[in-house]
């Protein structure tokens, strides 16, 4: 099964995670890079979601898997999947890539796991056709930290 991936745009989850720490993006600066993002890379998610399971060995769970675009003070994540908007298009689909993956492993979360993520993050590529090293360089810089004990 291959899940269909949705874009959600909710303005109340935008507004609960930026309750405490406001970031400088408005809402409709949010929806306008989210639809950007989405007329973009609409073909290359759908590989992506495609070829995920065939390079980490794992099977999708869900049929329609929901991604949150937000700006916010933290970082992206993978339960909810929660997509933080950028300018830069690429650096997104390669967040949301290991996001997607997070998705699929399910695993705790560690050095290890980020690297691994990570690594399967270029094989996709290679396999859909996209280049990102600079992107994933960038990634790798960001996730691949010592994750805190209590947080493992």
């Amino acid at each position: 099964m291959v899940p269909k991936i949705e874009f959600v745009y909710s303005w109340i989850y935008f507004e609960s995670l930026n309750k405490h720490l406001r970031k400088d993006i408005s809402w409709k600066k949010v929806k306008e890079i989210g639809k950007k993002f989405e007329d973009k890379y609409s073909e290359e998610i759908a590989k992506i979601v495609e070829v995920t399971p065939e390079v980490t060995n794992k099977e999708w769970k869900d049929e329609i898997i929901k991604v949150y675009l937000v700006e916010w003070a933290g970082p992206s994540f993978s339960h909810p999947l929660t997509l933080k908007v950028r300018e830069d298009l690429l650096l997104m689909l390669v967040v949301l890539t290991h996001e997607l993956i997070h998705n699929i492993l399910d695993e705790k979360a560690s050095k290890e796991t980020e690297r691994k993520i990570n690594d399967y993050i270029e094989k996709i590529f290679e396999k859909v056709g996209i280049e990102g090293k600079e992107q994933i360089s960038l990634l790798r810089k960001i996730s691949e930290v010592e994750i805190p004990k209590e947080y493992s």
